[in-house]
């Protein structure tokens, strides 16, 4: 890919992005600056041989920028950068960070993608959901395929649909993660140990996720061959229907989509006019 990638923010999502490009080899530690305020980050990221700075002004001259910071940040960084030029490729892991917002942080004709994966990008197992702006090559978008394609899965989206993406798959592991720790709570109280408790859940979301993940059979299918009529199955099924598992799922999905909204219409409030668009205009 081009020469250079410079990945602003070291944190889960940063680290990901990197330990990704290194892993496939799309990249090598030589070519890869990480800025991070954060020595102890600074610290992981020279431990993998990457170039590490603190200075935002170094960002000049790499080919691929990747912005892996907190939203709320974004206003303070996005003036210390100031204008990039047009040739700049911007890759944004910011939530609530539009494609406009980037553009009239840095560069009119900023070529940029805004992209959201999930936690699950630490074991390159992510699902990523991506957007590019209109100034964006069919090399760029191929180029962009191939470094988020070390995470995981990539998925093209509608800008206007990140909201809803982010509360589908964004926040998505959270939901499972929630119910693996009810499923155990459950098992302890019908007499598990917890450590057996553990054990047995772990694997069965595990085993249950893999056929899900092979794709031959439709959710509803699966659940089909599992819950037998009359039998264990079917009596818990009908304890989440009493209850409006569907209904409460929707209901917060539209909560977490709902939110990001909120979030991205504060974020923009908070966005100063930077003085580094407006000289390319």
């Amino acid at each position: 890919m081009s020469d250079s990638l410079a990945v602003v923010g070291f944190g889960s999502m940063g680290s990901a992005l990197v330990a990704g490009a290194l892993r496939s080899n799309l990249l090598s530690p030589a070519s890869i600056l990480v800025l991070d305020p954060d020595p102890l980050a600074r610290k992981r990221a020279a431990a993998l041989g990457c170039t590490v700075t603190d200075d935002p002004s170094t960002l000049s001259n790499a080919s691929w920028i990747a912005i892996a910071v907190k939203p709320q940040s974004f206003p303070e960084l996005a003036l210390k950068i100031g204008t990039l030029q047009p040739s700049t490729m911007v890759v944004s892991v910011m939530a609530g960070v539009s494609i406009a917002r980037l553009q009239e942080a840095f560069c009119d004709d900023l070529r940029c993608v805004r992209c959201m994966p999930n936690v699950a990008a630490q074991i390159g197992l992510a699902v990523t959901t991506y957007a590019y702006s209109p100034q964006c090559s069919d090399g760029d978008r191929d180029l962009v395929l191939r470094l988020l394609g070390t995470m995981g899965t990539t998925v093209h989206i509608e800008e206007k649909m990140f909201d809803a993406a982010t509360a589908t798959s964004g926040s998505g592991p959270a939901y499972l993660f929630m119910l693996a720790e009810s499923m155990i709570e459950s098992a302890v109280r019908l007499g598990f140990d917890r450590s057996t408790a553990d054990r047995l859940v772990r694997q069965a979301l595990l085993g249950a996720a893999t056929l899900l993940a092979r794709g031959e059979r439709t959710p509803s299918e699966l659940r089909g061959m599992v819950t037998s009529q009359g039998g264990t199955t079917s009596a818990a099924m009908a304890i989440f229907e009493s209850h409006g598992f569907q209904s409460m799922m929707h209901d917060a999905l539209r909560a977490a989509r709902d939110r990001g909204r909120d979030l991205s219409s504060a974020a923009a409030k908070q966005m100063p006019q930077t003085s580094g668009a407006s000289t390319t205009k």
